[in-house]
This record gives C-alpha cells, structure tokens and sequence, in this order.
C-alpha cells in the first residue's frame, strides 16, 4: 500500500520582508533625528566673535554668556565676565592696573558698577528688556533685545576699548547675537534675537494637528449617531468626557507655552474644546431622546 504524501503549505515571507523594511524605516529615521538635535544645538546657539584688532591692544576682554531668557517675562539674563590687557592689566593675576566704572543699560539692578585698582574684575549680571516681539504669537513668537555697557574712567574723562564674545543656549529657544549699527570700540551694543527653537514649534504643530485629528474623528463618529448608523455606547461618553478634560493637559504639555490665549490656542485648542462638548451635549440629548439603542421612539 503505497503512503499519501501531503504537501506542506509554503509559508509566506512577505511579512518578514515587510518587517524588515520597517525597521529599517524606523532607524534611518532614528538616526535622522538625532542628527537633526545635533545640528539643531548648535544652530540654536548664540556666538558673537570677539573683534581684538578693532579694539587694541589697550582692552578689556568681555566673555558674555546667554544664562536665561523669558519671552513671557520680556527679559535675557547676560553674564559678563572680564579680562584686562595691556595698559589695563597689572601683572598676571587679572589685577586693574586702575580704577574703572562700568554702565551697563541693565532692566533691573545697578547699573552702575566700579572695579578698583589692583584687584580682580568680578563678573557681572545684566538683565536685558525684551524691547519687541509678542509672546502670545506662540509658536511663530519672535523677540528682540539689546545689551549696550560701556567702560570708562572715574568722572567720565576716558573710554576704554572692549572686545566682545558672546555665547550661550537656552532650552527651547534659538538665540541669535550680531553686533548693533551703535557699536564702536569704546561702546558695546549688541542685539539678540529669540525665536522658538524648531523641535519647539515641531512639536507645538504637531499637538495642534493631533487636536484636530480627534475633534474630526469626533465629528464623523457623532455624524453617524444622529444618521443612525451607529448605536450610542455608555463607552462614547468616557472617550468624549476624557477628550474633553485631556485637551487642556495635552495644550500645556508644549514646551514653554503661555497661558491661555495664545495664537496656538486659537488655532486648535479653543475650536477642539468647544466641538468636543457640543459633541458629548449632543450625543446626552440623543441618548435621552432616542435611549441606549439611538434609535427614534414612536
């Protein structure tokens, strides 16, 4: 009696390959986006190069660093730090080799600052007012201030020559430094300008689209309830009461937004609000008219 040979179904290896390719999808763009924080930390970064020529050889040196800065408070916060070069400096300690007074058109704080002979210039913090820019135009908000100081001798009878470098980052913005039109050698005006980093104002859109994702989603589901395609679910009214109560924690969750009332908010956030509760008032109204099945009573 010869033995039936049954044949094997070959298994596909469609979703392997399927598999695969997605993978490789997801790490190239790994991979994109981390280059893209790379990139984006150091374009997001202030610079300003120190001009020691155009200054002399006689000079402070000023290293200025971006500590913080508030589009919302409407201030930068700059640390100076100084180093004394040739006529200026006595020995190689740092030391003043004379009495200097320091102006600096600071916000908040003196203004005012007077360094004596022989000893070590201390740094000094400026507050910078934010002169222009509207922070309620979150996400596309942007901001310009301006850092103006000058040294002289006491009683204002002599300039001195500085050289300025200017650096620093701040999490969530891009900063920008160039020298002001003012600017001269015994008189540093610099101008800084804010905006939204760009993973900031990314992911800012990207809540908006996600938003209005769901509140579209909301519309087809509620349209047909009232069609009588669908059958009201006590399920419906969790997902639109969760919705309804997500939406503000999901706004909050940009970074460094304002309070209510931003241009985002008008956007997308106010518009979902308002159609997520007409949605869930509507789908009550039809529920105690219609009862669970959503279907007309006679």
């Amino acid at each position: 009696m010869e033995e039936s040979t049954i044949e094997q179904p070959t298994k596909s290896k469609k979703p392997l390959l399927v598999g695969i390719i997605l993978l490789l999808v997801f790490a190239a763009a790994y991979i994109f986006v981390l280059c893209a924080y790379k990139n984006e930390g150091e374009n997001r970064a202030a610079f300003l190069e120190a001009d020691t020529q155009k200054a002399g050889e006689n000079r402070i040196d000023v290293s200025g660093r971006i500590v913080t800065a508030d589009p919302l408070k409407g201030d930068v916060m700059v640390r100076l730090e100084f180093t004394p070069h040739g006529s200026l400096a006595s020995g190689e300690g740092g030391a003043l080799a004379r009495d200097l007074e320091l102006y600096v058109a600071s916000a908040t704080g003196k203004n005012l600052h007077e360094f004596k002979k022989g000893k070590r210039m201390n740094p000094v913090e400026a507050v910078v007012e934010i002169y222009e820019g509207e922070p309620m135009d979150y996400p596309f908000d942007a901001h310009t201030a301006e850092l103006s100081f000058a040294f002289q001798s006491p009683g204002g009878n002599e300039s001195v020559p500085v050289a300025v470098e200017m650096r620093g980052s701040v999490a969530g913005l891009r900063i920008d430094t160039e020298y002001a039109k003012e600017n001269a050698p015994d008189r540093a005006v610099i101008d800084i300008s804010i905006e939204r980093a760009m993973t900031a104002r990314f992911f800012s859109i990207f809540i908006m689209i996600a938003m209005w994702a769901l509140t579209i989603g909301v519309i087809f589901l509620v349209f047909r309830v009232f069609a009588g395609h669908r059958k009201i679910e006590i399920s419906m009214f969790s997902f639109l009461g969760a919705l309804l109560f997500a939406f503000p924690a999901l706004r909050n969750s940009q970074p460094g937004t304002p309070p209510i009332g931003t241009l985002s908010d008008f956007l997308a956030f106010f518009w979902a609000e308002v159609i997520i509760a007409l949605s869930l008032l509507s789908v009550v109204l039809c529920w105690l008219t219609r009862g669970p099945g959503g279907e007309a009573k006679k």
